[in-house]
C-alpha cells in the first residue's frame, strides 16, 4: 500500500472514531430486535405476542434474553420445541421452576465513575493512559484489524466458535443497525488493541463480546471498555439494567474478575421446560450447562 493510500485509510478510520465519553447505547424494541435477527438469517418464532429464537436446535429462548414474560406467555413456543427457558415477570414469579444466574446491574448510580472504589478508578485511569478509548461509528477499523484481534483473543481463551474471515466481515454489514448496538474500542499506538460490543432491548442492555488481543492485556482496556459501556448505558434515559454475561462457575478466573469489577451475581426467576429425560441427560453430561439452564447446582 502506498503512503498516500495508507494516509487516506488512516483518515477514514480516524473519522469513524469518537470519544467513548460521548457514547449512548441505543435501545430497540423486542419486535425490532426480532426483525434484525431475521435479516441476518435467524429463524424467529412468534408465540403469544413474544418473539423467540432457537439457541440450539429445538431449544428456545426469547430474542430479548432477560424479557420478563408472564406465565401465559412463557409456554412452549413451537411444536418443534423440546425445551425452552424464559425469565418471568414479577407478578408471576410463583410459577418459576428455575432461575437464570447472571451478572446484572440494576443501579447505574452505583457505577458512576466518582463512586467506583479507588482500585477500580486506578484501573480505569490506567487503561485511559495506555489506550485511546473510543466508540467506533463505522466499520473500517474492524475490517482492517478486527479479525486479527479476534484470532488472538480466541487462541488465548478458546471462547466461542471462531468464524472464517469472510463470515466475520459479512457480520459487519449490519454495523450501522441500532439493534447491533455499539462497539467501544481501545486503540494503542495507532492499532486496535481490543473492543467490547453491546446492545439494548426494551430497557435491558447486554454486553455481547469482549475481544482483547493478548499483547494488549497489560493495558487494562478490558476493564476500561467495560466501565465505559456501563457509563454509556447510564447516559441512556430508557436503560434500567445491564447484563454482563451468565455465571460461568467453571471459570474461576473470570468469576474472580467480575467479582472484583463489582458486578452483582443475581438469580432471575424463570420457567424451564424440557422433554422427559433431556434434563437428566444434560445434567449428567454437562452439569455447568445444566446450572445455567435451571439455576440448580
Amino acid at each position: 500500500m502506498s503512503n498516500a493510500a495508507r494516509n487516506e485509510r488512516s483518515k477514514i478510520v480516524e473519522d469513524q472514531c469518537r470519544d467513548a465519553a460521548d457514547c449512548v447505547v441505543p435501545v430497540v424494541s423486542e419486535a425490532e430486535m426480532a426483525k434484525h435477527l431475521q435479516r441476518r438469517g435467524q429463524s424467529v418464532t412468534v408465540h403469544r405476542g413474544r418473539y423467540w429464537k432457537q439457541t440450539r436446535p429445538g431449544f428456545f429462548r426469547p430474542v430479548h434474553p432477560l424479557a420478563r414474560l408472564t406465565a401465559y406467555e412463557a409456554t412452549r413456543p413451537s411444536w418443534t420445541s423440546w425445551g425452552f427457558q424464559a425469565c418471568l415477570a414479577e407478578c408471576d414469579v410463583s410459577y418459576a421452576n428455575g432461575a437464570v444466574p447472571v451478572y446484572l446491574i440494576s443501579d447505574f448510580d452505583e457505577f458512576r465513575e466518582d463512586r467506583l472504589s479507588s482500585s477500580r478508578r486506578y484501573k480505569l485511569r490506567r487503561s485511559r493512559k495506555h489506550a485511546r478509548l473510543v466508540q467506533l461509528t463505522g466499520d473500517a477499523l474492524l475490517r482492517e484489524q478486527g479479525y486479527d484481534v479476534l484470532q488472538s483473543s480466541h487462541s488465548r481463551t478458546g471462547y466461542g466458535t471462531m468464524p472464517t474471515k469472510e463470515q466475520y466481515l459479512a457480520n459487519l454489514d449490519a454495523f450501522v443497525e441500532p439493534a447491533q448496538g455499539v462497539v467501544l474500542a481501545g486503540i494503542i499506538d495507532g492499532r486496535l488493541g481490543g473492543y467490547v460490543t453491546g446492545y439494548a432491548v426494551d430497557g435491558t442492555a447486554y454486553v455481547h463480546d469482549v475481544v482483547i488481543a493478548t499483547d494488549a492485556l497489560k493495558s487494562g482496556i478490558s476493564t476500561g471498555l467495560t466501565y465505559e459501556f456501563m457509563f454509556a448505558c447510564g447516559r441512556a434515559e430508557n436503560i434500567n439494567e445491564m447484563m454482563h454475561g451468565m455465571h460461568v462457575r467453571e471459570d474461576e478466573g473470570l468469576c474472580r474478575y467480575k467479582e472484583w469489577m463489582g458486578l452483582p451475581l443475581r438469580r432471575v426467576p424463570s420457567r424451564v421446560n424440557m422433554l422427559p429425560g433431556a434434563a437428566s441427560l444434560i445434567r449428567r453430561r454437562n452439569p455447568d450447562k445444566f446450572y445455567r439452564l435451571t439455576g440448580e447446582a
